[in-house]
C-alpha cells in the first residue's frame, strides 16, 4: 500500500535500523539501513548534502525500496546526529574534505554489499566524485554512482569565485577558521532556492522541530576554505578522468546553489557519464515537485538498466 505523500515523507519506512560507526579520529557517525521488500536487486548507499540528515530522505528511501534496493545512509560528520567538531554545534565545520572521504570509505566498507550504487546529493555528490577519483580501493567496491546537483562549483553570490576563495583562505589563515560565515539573506519575495514544492520545502524544519539537535547553521570560513580547496582538487587534470565506473549526473536546470555548468563540464571528463538535465528544477531535485522527481526517477531507472545491470 502506498502511503499518502505527507506520511511517506515524514514517516520512517518500516524495518529501519540505526547504528553508529567510529571514524579513525573517534568521531561518531550515525548510520541507518533499510532492507528491500522481498529479494533485493542491489544496494544503494544514499548520501545527503550539507546541512541535511537521514530523516529528510525518508521518501527517497521508500522510492528506492519500491525499486527493490536495500538502502544504507549516513549523517556526514558535523551534521545530523553524527559527531560535531566544534563546541557550538550550529557551526558547519570540517577540517578538510579528506575527512569526509575517509568517512565515506569507512561507511562503504561497513556495508560490504555487491552491486553497490552510490546516490549522493550536492556536497555528498562532490565527496563521492572526488573519492572515486582519488581512491582506487573505493572504485573497486562501487558499481556506479548517481550524483544530484553535485557541488562542483559553488554559487558565490555577489563575489566572484576567485574573490570568495581568497577571502575564505585569508580569514582561515588569520585564525578565523571556526568563525561562522554570514548566511545568505532572503530576498523578501518568499522565493526558495532549494525547491519549488511548497509542501516538501517544509520537511526539514518539521524534522528539526521534532529533534532540535538536527539543526545546523551556516558554514565556517574553515569549511568554505576546505570546500574551495576540494573543488580545485577535482578540477585537476586526470582527476575525474580516473573514474572508471558509470556515473549519472542529474543537473537541476534552475539551480542557484551550485553551478550547472560545472556539472556539464564534469560529464565531458568522465569516462562513462550519463548527463540528465532536469529543466526548471531547483537545487534539491529529490525534494522537488513530482514532475521533476518523476524525471529523475525515470532517468535513474533507465541508467540502472543500461549502465549498471
Amino acid at each position: 500500500m502506498t502511503l499518502p505523500s505527507e506520511a511517506r515523507r515524514l514517516t520512517a519506512p518500516p524495518g529501519g535500523a540505526f547504528h553508529y560507526l567510529k571514524a579513525g579520529d573517534g568521531t561518531r557517525l550515525r548510520t541507518a539501513a533499510w532492507a528491500a521488500p522481498g529479494e533485493a536487486r542491489g544496494t544503494v548507499a544514499l548520501l545527503t548534502g550539507r546541512n541535511e540528515f537521514i530523516e529528510k530522505y525518508f521518501e527517497t528511501i521508500a522510492d528506492l525500496q519500491d525499486r527493490g534496493f536495500n538502502v544504507h545512509m549516513m549523517d556526514w560528520r558535523g551534521q545530523g546526529l553524527s559527531g560535531r567538531p566544534l563546541a557550538n554545534r550550529m557551526k558547519g565545520h570540517v577540517r578538510d574534505f579528506t575527512d569526509y572521504m575517509d568517512d565515506l570509505e569507512l561507511f562503504v566498507g561497513a556495508i560490504a554489499a555487491p552491486n553497490l550504487i552510490v546516490v549522493a546529493h550536492s556536497m555528498g555528490g562532490h565527496i563521492v566524485l572526488r573519492a572515486l577519483a582519488e581512491r582506487p580501493a573505493l572504485r573497486r567496491k562501487v558499481s556506479g554512482a548517481v550524483v544530484s546537483a553535485a557541488m562542483l562549483g559553488i554559487n558565490t553570490g555577489r563575489f566572484s569565485a576567485t574573490t570568495a576563495r581568497r577571502l575564505a583562505r585569508s580569514l582561515s589563515r588569520a585564525g578565523l577558521r571556526g568563525a561562522q560565515a554570514p548566511s545568505p539573506k532572503e530576498s523578501g519575495t518568499g522565493f526558495n532556492v532549494l525547491t519549488s514544492d511548497p509542501d516538501r520545502a517544509g520537511d526539514q524544519a518539521w524534522f528539526i522541530a521534532q529533534e532540535p539537535r538536527l539543526a545546523l547553521g551556516s558554514p565556517t570560513f574553515g569549511w568554505l576554505d576546505a570546500a574551495f580547496r576540494s573543488v580545485a582538487a577535482i578540477d585537476l587534470p586526470g582527476a575525474l578522468e580516473a573514474i572508471d565506473v558509470p556515473v549519472m549526473l542529474a543537473v537541476a536546470g534552475a539551480d542557484q546553489v551550485v553551478s550547472p555548468a560545472a556539472q556539464r563540464h564534469a560529464a565531458t571528463r568522465l569516462r562513462r557519464a550519463t548527463l540528465v538535465e532536469i529543466e526548471g528544477s531547483r537545487h534539491e531535485i529529490l525534494k522537488e515537485r513530482d514532475e521533476f522527481r518523476g524525471q529523475f526517477w525515470a532517468a535513474f531507472d533507465d541508467w540502472v538498466r543500461c549502465a549498471v545491470t
